[in-house]
């Protein structure tokens, strides 16, 4: 397994991975990725932008993420606190992956991945993320990978009236310290 940045002939198949998990949200009554989000167009955006990985075994795209740099406008209204400051972090959003490997540990894998591949950057001072209040196999892997809770964002341009709030996330990003040369 490897992790890299996507590239537009990986659309469709991260688009079939978004739609499953919407498939499987909804399967689970839980009013997340409900409607048109995320669609096409954030997709392509994510790729085109350099935001999204993909976690691929050869050519088979096993689960995807996009890793957002702050500020992201969905995080201006915490019901809670930060770990950092504006500006000082990534937001991972449209995290999901593969039905034909779901059971497989790929969500710790592919977020595991994406945070070893931040921690390159020492200008990344937190990672943060959020899911709705019932997601609870995503809130088991978001905690797995040591985030802490941090309050309640509010859910922007929702059409779900019922969804208004998710629950926030952040984890203070370590940097890799490299051996110096001799």
């Amino acid at each position: 397994m490897l992790l890299r940045h996507a590239e537009m002939k990986d659309l469709p198949q991260i688009e079939q991975i978004i739609l499953d998990g919407k498939a499987h949200l909804a399967a689970q009554n839980i009013n997340q990725w409900r409607g048109q989000y995320p669609n096409m167009d954030v997709l392509v955006h994510d790729i085109k932008n350099g935001y999204n990985f993909v976690l691929a075994e050869g050519d088979e795209i096993l689960g995807t993420v996009s890793a957002i740099p702050g500020p992201d406008m969905s995080y201006q209204t915490l019901d809670g606190q930060w770990l950092t400051e504006e500006g000082e972090y990534i937001a991972l959003h449209r995290v999901a992956v593969s039905a034909n490997h779901r059971g497989q540990g790929l969500s710790t894998k592919l977020f595991n991945a994406v945070l070893d591949e931040l921690s390159l950057n020492p200008t990344i001072k937190g990672i943060r993320v959020d899911t709705h209040q019932e997601n609870f196999g995503m809130q088991h892997v978001i905690k797995k990978s040591g985030f802490q809770e941090t309050g309640y964002v509010k859910v922007l341009n929702s059409s779900n009236p019922d969804q208004v709030y998710n629950i926030g996330y952040e984890k203070l990003n370590l940097p890799v310290s490299l051996p110096m040369a001799n």
